[in-house]
């Protein structure tokens, strides 16, 4: 049985994904895809949000990871965005699975 691909905000928030944003020069932030898509929709294509860095300004790598616990760093750091007043705003916050 084929898989079919994640895509969406959607989909991958119903597999529990994490969306990990990887600069070119080792700045990386993790974001759970149930807070991106409560902010994007559900339909949004996770590799087509624009994420930037604050170091640089270089293209950002999007990859989805599956949430194992075992796998992940033990003091993960995930950046959580939230409409305020009309503008995005980002908290960073621990993720606790």
């Amino acid at each position: 049985m084929a898989h079919e691909p994640i895509d969406t905000l959607g989909k991958a928030t119903r597999h529990n994904l994490l969306v990990k944003a990887e600069c070119s020069c080792g700045n990386v932030r993790y974001h759970r895809s149930a807070d991106l898509m409560m902010v994007f929709g559900g339909g949004r294509d996770p590799q087509s949000l624009n994420f930037s860095c604050d170091r640089c300004k270089p293209s950002i790598k999007i990859t989805l990871l599956e949430v194992h616990p075992e796998h992940l760093p033990k003091r993960l750091m995930i950046h959580k965005p939230m409409k305020v007043g009309g503008k995005i705003e980002w908290f960073v916050e621990r993720f606790r699975g």
